[in-house]
Parts: structure tokens; sequence; C-alpha cells
């Protein structure tokens, strides 16, 4: 039964090889990340949205605070004609100059919103040129990747075939143990016990483990995983 294995993972390990240089290669990595940053334009172009909606609400705030305190100011102003002793005039400049700090305060916050605005602006135009950027770059690696894939394919389907027939010769109940292990990105699978401990991780195996071991089963690994045998 272990010898059946043994080489379906031999023959496996040409699949594996193949998956790595594929998900390793440079084209592949640039495209998965200019897919990545074009997924996720959308979310910030919204979260800009928002952040402009408010900038814009708090501006407006602003110069409509402003306007009504200049309509004061002027009111008071005015009344610098009518008024008809110091003191009067000077609760009047009194008032005007308080109006006028106010106003001076509010303009200083609304030009700096207005500074916060235009950020934004430059933040829309970076992402439209990141995003043409990022179209480029997947078009271009994409292709490559899918070259480099299609090269590799008449290999990658032979070898899949015989892997399909050596499965065939593994029990079933082992053979889903191992592809289920294989789907989790481990290999290699199966490891030889050597000096009572594990062939991969080097954990020492308790006495119950080492007699199932010896009566020719296949034993899951309780540290790493791995699927154990010992050879007769």
């Amino acid at each position: 039964m272990i010898e059946e294995l043994l080489r379906y993972q031999e023959v496996d390990a040409s699949l594996r090889k193949i998956e790595v240089e594929l998900s390793g290669s440079e084209a592949r990595k640039k495209a998965v990340s200019a897919k990545k940053y074009i997924d996720g334009v959308e979310e910030n172009v919204n979260k800009l949205d928002v952040k402009a909606e408010e900038l814009v609400h708090t501006y407006n705030a602003l110069v409509e605070e402003s306007e009504r305190l200049s309509e004061q100011r002027g009111e008071f102003e005015s009344a610098f004609e009518t008024a008809e002793d110091e003191k009067a005039v000077a609760y009047l400049i009194k008032k005007v100059d308080d109006l006028e700090g106010k106003i001076k305060r509010l303009i200083s916050e609304a030009n700096k919103v207005l500074e916060s605005m235009q950020g934004v602006m430059k933040e829309y135009s970076t992402i439209k040129s990141n995003t043409k950027a990022a179209q480029a770059q997947l078009s271009e690696n994409g292709k490559i990747y899918n070259e480099l894939k299609q090269s590799k394919q008449e290999e990658k389907s032979k070898i899949e075939s015989e892997l399909k027939t050596l499965g065939a010769k593994v029990d079933a109940e082992l053979m889903a143990k191992y592809k289920k292990k294989r789907e989790g990105k481990m290999f290699p699978i199966v490891f030889e016990v050597r000096d009572k401990v594990c062939g991969a991780c080097n954990m020492e195996l308790p006495m119950s483990v080492l007699t199932q071991l010896k009566n020719g089963e296949v034993v899951e690994c309780d540290q790493c995983g791995r699927l154990l045998y010992v050879k007769k």
C-alpha cells in the first residue's frame, strides 16, 4: 500500500514543481499585484467621495457663517452714524472687533478645508493614473503568464493523467487524506520514520504510534500532520 503512495508522491513532485514555477513567476506576481490594486479602486474612490462630500459640507457651512457674521458687522458699523455717546461707540467698536476676529478665524478654517479639498482632488488624479498603469501591467504580465502556463500545459496534463492511474491503486481513505493535505499546500506529505522520530519534524513518536507503524499502518504525525510509515 505504501509503495503505491510513495510512487504517487514521487510523480506528484513533478506537478508540484510546475505549480511552484508558475505561482512564483514574476509575471504572475505583477499581474496579481495589478489586479489587487484595480479591485480596490472602487472602495478607495468611494472613500474619497465621502471625504469630499464632508469637506464640501464643512466649507459651505463656514462660508455661510462667515457671511452671516459679515452682515452683523455691517449692521454694527452702520450704527456708528446714530451713536449718541462715547459709551455706545465703544460698545459698537468692541462688537465689530469681535466679529472681525471670528470672521478671520472662519476664513482661515475655510482655507484649510480648501487645501484638504485640493488634496482629495490630487488623490483622485493619482488613483486615475495608477489605475491606468495597473491595467497596462495586468494586460502585459497576464499575457506573459498565460503563455508560460500554456507552455507547461502538455507536461502538466501528462503528469495529472499518470497521477490519476497511480491514485486508483492507493487505498481510497489514504488517498483522500493525502489530497486534503496537498490542497492545503503541504508537500512533501509522506515521510519515513527513522529512529522512532517523524522524518519531517523530528518529533519523537509515542510507543502506541510506533506499534501502529510496525503493523504496517500509515499514521498522521500529531505535530506536523505528515503521513508517516515504517519501511519493512
